[in-house]
Formats: structure tokens, C-alpha cells, sequence
């Protein structure tokens, strides 16, 4: 990566860029933080959510319903913030991410095409959430091939 403009913020390392942990300018460091910041919340909602309602199965049907909507609301600010970081990255942080992004949806589709069919002659029915899998894998994998890359 070439330097930054910003004396005042060090060079970034290829794998720093792939793993979203730091950014080249103040701008990116601030929105990066935003994201993991709003991640971590909304997995703390997911969390707390699924275990409510495993723990309280007895839960009236509206209050469960209410409740199981908490981690879609709370993914809508992560949501926001990885766009707004995307957008105001740099182009090396936004090759990156595309690249990542890409190859994850790439990886889940695959596995979701495939596992079906592997599901047709035998296979255990898989629940749904494990598509998540293939998504961060591809995305880390497609990230560090680029950062690599490009260092």
C-alpha cells in the first residue's frame, strides 16, 4: 500500500487491511471501529435472543415474535456502518473488501447449490445458519488473497 497522506497514521499492513483492524486515515480507522463496534452489539443481541428463546419456550407467541425481531433491528446499523465505511474507504481498502465480499457470496452459494443437492441423496438437513460459514471464510479468504496480493 502506498502511504497515507496523514503523517500522523502509520502504515498499514497487508492483513491489518484484510481483517478490517486498521485503517490508513483517521476517516477509516473511525468507520472500521464503528463496525466492529456495531457487530459485536448485534451479536450480543443475537446471542441473547436465541438463548431467551431456548431457555423460555413457554414465551407468549407476540412477545417471541417481538423478540426475534431484536437481531434483525440491531443489524441494520452494522448494516449502515459497513456501507459507510466501504464508501468512504480508500481504493486499496475497497479492493479488499469487494474482492472479499465477492468470494464470500461466491463460497455460500456454492455450498448452498451443492449442500441441496448432497441433501437430496442422503445428506443431514443442515440448518440455515450455517451458510454463515462459507460467508466469512470466503469473505477472509477473498480479503488476505487481495491484501496479499497488493502489499
Amino acid at each position: 500500500m502506498s502511504g497515507s497522506m496523514n503523517p500522523s497514521v502509520d502504515r498499514v499492513t497487508w492483513w491489518q487491511a484484510a481483517l478490517m483492524i486498521r485503517g490508513q486515515t483517521k476517516t477509516e480507522q473511525r468507520n472500521i471501529r464503528s463496525v466492529w463496534i456495531w457487530c459485536l452489539i448485534w451479536f450480543a443481541g443475537f446471542a441473547a435472543v436465541r438463548s431467551a428463546l431456548e431457555a423460555y419456550p413457554q414465551l407468549p407467541g407476540a412477545f417471541t415474535w417481538l423478540l426475534a425481531i431484536v437481531p434483525i433491528v440491531l443489524s441494520v446499523p452494522a448494516l449502515l456502518a459497513n456501507i459507510r465505511f466501504i464508501r468512504e474507504a480508500d481504493e486499496f481498502m475497497q479492493k479488499v473488501q469487494l474482492h472479499g465480499i465477492a468470494t464470500g457470496f461466491a463460497a455460500a452459494f456454492v455450498f448452498c447449490m451443492g449442500y441441496h443437492v448432497i441433501e437430496q441423496v442422503g445428506a443431514p438437513n443442515l440448518p440455515m445458519i450455517l451458510v454463515t460459514v462459507p460467508l466469512g471464510l470466503g469473505w477472509a479468504i477473498g480479503s488476505f488473497i487481495v491484501a496479499y496480493r497488493h502489499r
